[in-house]
């Protein structure tokens, strides 16, 4: 009896932070706003650009779905510069049909792209005003704001509908695809929409590839990347005391960096607030060789007697102490001692924060395309570029040399590589000694060929005995006739 009342307690006290973190869980809702004006049909890497931005939103939805409940709008809508339209309705499982929703491609002439018509009449789309989720805005376009004739008046109207979607609660990101790209327009979006690319500056007036906020992509995997970046941080848990990962647990494992004027610490998120952080806070000065109150003065107020010397600086990390020494009554700067510098990747931690190697990242690349290295324990990991490979008879540049299918050996004696197949180059198939489906030939010949490689058959026979009738009749001919 004591153990199951030990357990009906065990349950009783489980079950409120369940259901709460349950009660808290609403998956993200977004709506995915793709343009499709008649430039999506220029050709890239041998397809149009709307068959890349259909694969790069068929994977974002594959990947996300049942994390996300995604929607879709077109634009423009029925004629060359009118509203876009909704095509799937933003809601659980609708991977497949917003796949389908895209399989037909713009007209390769008369689709404008009224961007921010478009935006405005989503400000009364109730799907994505849930009160208990996250909403988002995915804007994809390739070009300006432009209806024909172009009114230059128009051209920032997006930035105002998009100011005015985030004052709904609605955020959105801005996406521009390929080359003609209005980027000064794109940036504001960006900005107002407040789903920033790391790193920007939103109060940049020249928008170049450093400082811009919207999100840049020049071919398919770089539209595919981002989109799946931008998925991470809408169904990633933060702290605000949602279960915004719908995992049962409410602001599970967030921690970040913090200070005081001491020094750097680091501070966890409990129930939507960030607390307790580590950081040492000012105390009032005492005459024990240390700065209690953080000025950068040690024992200020105290006296010293020349020749005296006391330790200074810090020892967190690879910094040590210096000393300082008495002179004339006072302390001298601190000397000798190691400060912190930028963080390397050597395993040491450089800058004296308490983490070694953090957030040391950098690009790579390797002859089949680019990637990344990590710094861990000191060194950097192997580059996430693919690597190239032995070449093969398959139509693919597998070393990645520029060159698809070359080389030597790449197929058996008496056989070419051809368009990716090793085809005989005497007019002979290959027997390949097995049967492929059910057989078509005789028990002689199971593959249903007359013949095997490097062997003659019995036609061209013929051909070379009827070539030299030919040839003794045109002579015996000629006899006669002189």
């Amino acid at each position: 009896m004591k153990l199951l009342s030990f357990v009906l307690l065990a349950v009783i006290s489980v079950v409120p932070i369940s259901a709460k973190a349950q009660d808290s869980c609403s998956v993200p809702k977004v709506l995915i706003v793709l343009d499709k004006s008649s430039s999506m049909t220029r050709t890239l890497d041998g397809h149009t650009l709307w068959y890349w931005a259909q694969q790069a939103v068929t994977t974002l939805v594959n990947a996300y779905d049942g994390r996300i409940d995604f929607g879709l709008m077109i634009y423009p809508g029925t004629n060359h510069c009118s509203t876009g339209q909704v095509q799937v309705d933003v809601g659980p499982g609708n991977a497949a049909d917003i796949i389908a929703a895209t399989t037909a491609a713009p007209p390769t002439a008369g689709n404008y792209t009224p961007t921010y018509q478009s935006l405005d009449a989503l400000v009364s789309y109730n799907p994505i005003m849930d009160p208990t989720s996250a909403n988002y805005v995915i804007l994809i376009t390739d070009g300006w704001q432009w209806c024909d004739p172009y009114d230059a008046s128009t051209r920032f109207n997006a930035v105002d509908s998009i100011a005015d979607l985030r004052g709904l609660g609605i955020k959105t990101a801005a996406i521009g695809f390929h080359n003609t790209v209005d980027a000064t327009a794109l940036h504001r979006m960006a900005v107002e929409g407040d789903m920033e690319r790391s790193g920007c500056d939103p109060t940049a007036s020249l928008i170049g590839a450093s400082n811009r906020c919207y999100y840049q992509t020049d071919d398919g995997a770089q539209l595919q990347q981002v989109l799946d970046s931008i998925g991470a941080v809408i169904t990633a848990e933060v702290c605000d005391g949602v279960d915004n990962n719908c995992d049962g647990q409410i602001d599970e494992g967030l921690y970040q960096a913090c200070s005081t004027i001491c020094g750097n610490g680091v501070e966890e998120c409990v129930d939507g607030q960030w607390v307790n952080c580590s950081a040492q806070e000012p105390e009032t000065e005492r005459c024990d060789d240390i700065d209690n109150n953080c000025d950068g003065t040690i024992d200020e107020g105290c006296t010293c007697l020349d020749g005296e010397s006391r330790a200074c600086g810090m020892t967190t990390g690879a910094c040590s102490t210096g000393l300082q020494f008495c002179e004339n009554g006072t302390w001298t700067e601190c000397r000798d001692a190691v400060w912190p510098v930028e963080e390397e990747c050597n395993g040491v931690d450089d800058d004296c924060d308490g983490f070694i190697d953090e957030n040391l990242v950098e690009s790579c690349s390797s002859v089949c395309g680019n990637g990344t290295s990590v710094c861990v324990n000191g060194n950097w990991t192997d580059c996430s570029a693919p690597q190239p490979s032995t070449e093969t008879c398959n139509g693919h540049d597998d070393d990645c040399d520029g060159v698809v299918d070359n080389g030597t050996n790449l197929c058996p004696e008496g056989f070419d590589c051809i368009e990716g197949t090793c085809v005989d180059t005497n007019g002979n198939l290959p027997d390949g000694g097995t049967d492929i489906g059910e057989n078509t030939g005789t028990s002689s010949d199971p593959d249903g060929c007359k013949c095997s490689a490097g062997t003659t058959g019995s036609s061209s026979n013929g051909i070379l005995w009827l070539g030299f009738i030919i040839g003794a009749a045109l002579m015996f001919s000629r006899k006669r006739f002189f």
